[in-house]
């Protein structure tokens, strides 16, 4: 029987890459921390260890080998030294800030990050001087370093680079800002700029297919990387429309200029409210044959369902302070310095005609316009 390991697997996609493994035959074993142990995981043997440290990966694993290896989880580029040459399949996880305008948009060339984005965008090769270029960075390396593995024959590589993943068992969901609001009868939410950033999310169902999607097609996927994300996206504020209604109340928008709208830094976090980072697909869809495993609408209303009857609690650790009184104070604040721009400096709208003559009469002249 083939064996495969899982790092982490107790996570949003963790019961879903389980399934996938046992249903394609693998004896499947996951190795974390056992701070996490979720009463639906399928029964699979657990390996409690500290995969962040060679000495600590060593100690849990051993002389352990494995056909196939998951890194979800932990430092990956110590997890694939710890398996060169001790395992045919590494598949490792990483996220979008490899991509060099994510976390640095002003060294970019145009701003930011090209829309959509390709998994050939230029890629955070290079350290930058903020703790978010240096992180950055370092997500760079450990794929890089997993993929220069593969390309000496240490194993054949395929990564990963996940988005925002939604669904259960997210340890601090976003999508938790939108449904307690629902809860707590709050009519409204704030967004930057309207809420108009487009954003890739990914279910947690549709990550885990297309991590098992590379199981099957190990030819295909060897030494590649390769976005994940839902095939239909939305903009931040049809996200937060669909997720309040799916919650039970649709919530209205009060949008506010970016430089305003701190209460939202947690809906936005990495990203701001104006950095666009719309993945581009194309190429699991062309080489792996993604198509989403479960629609985004479906997936939005099951992760709402899901955290209406499981609520995060006081003592979970989650950004947002749901400081509603200072939240009614900038929004008043904010309307009542509109109402004196408009006052202290009108401006006319401008006046549209078409660009295009529109005679009011037959003939060949100017119509009425002079066009």
């Amino acid at each position: 029987m083939k064996r495969a390991l899982i790092v982490g697997g107790t996570g949003p996609t963790g019961p879903h890459v389980i399934q996938g493994l046992l249903d394609r035959g693998y004896e499947t074993v996951i190795f974390h921390r056992g701070a996490h142990e979720p009463p639906d995981l399928p029964e699979v043997e657990h390996i409690h260890g500290d995969p962040h440290f060679a000495e600590t990966i060593t100690a849990a694993l051993a002389d352990r080998e494995f056909d196939l290896v998951m890194a979800m989880y932990g430092r990956i580029r110590l997890l694939a030294d710890h398996f060169a040459e001790r395992c045919d399949r590494f598949i490792g996880v990483g996220g979008i800030p490899v991509y060099a305008g994510l976390m640095d948009p002003d060294g970019a060339q145009p701003w930011g990050l090209p829309v959509p984005v390709p998994e050939t965008a230029p890629p955070a090769d290079y350290p930058g001087d903020t703790d978010g270029t240096r992180f950055a960075h370092l997500i760079w390396r450990t794929e890089r370093h997993v993929l220069d593995l593969g390309e000496r024959g240490a194993f054949n590589a395929a990564y990963f680079r996940y988005p925002a993943i939604y669904g259960p068992r997210q340890p601090t969901p976003q999508e938790w800002s939108v449904i307690r609001r629902v809860r707590d009868g709050r009519p409204w939410i704030i967004l930057p700029n309207g809420g108009l950033i487009l954003t890739s999310r990914c279910a947690a169902r549709n990550a885990a297919h297309c991590l098992l999607l590379a199981v099957d097609n190990p030819d295909a996927s060897r030494n590649q990387a390769y976005n994940c994300a839902d095939e239909q996206q939305f903009t931040q504020r049809q996200w937060v429309e669909l997720l309040s209604e799916f919650a039970g109340r649709r919530l209205d928008i009060l949008p506010l200029p970016e430089e305003l709208a701190t209460p939202s830094e947690v809906l936005t976090r990495q990203l701001g409210g104006h950095n666009h980072c719309l993945l581009d697909i194309g190429k699991a869809r062309a080489e792996l044959g993604y198509r989403d495993a479960i629609d985004p609408l479906d997936a939005l209303r099951e992760t709402a369902t899901w955290y209406l009857a499981n609520p995060l609690r006081e003592a979970d650790y989650h950004p947002d302070p749901f400081d509603y009184a200072a939240e009614d104070r900038l929004a008043e604040a904010y309307r009542r310095a509109v109402a004196r721009v408009r006052e202290q400096a009108p401006f006319p709208k401008p006046e549209y005609h078409h660009s295009y003559a529109h005679p009011k009469q037959p003939g060949q002249g100017p119509d009425h316009r002079g066009r």
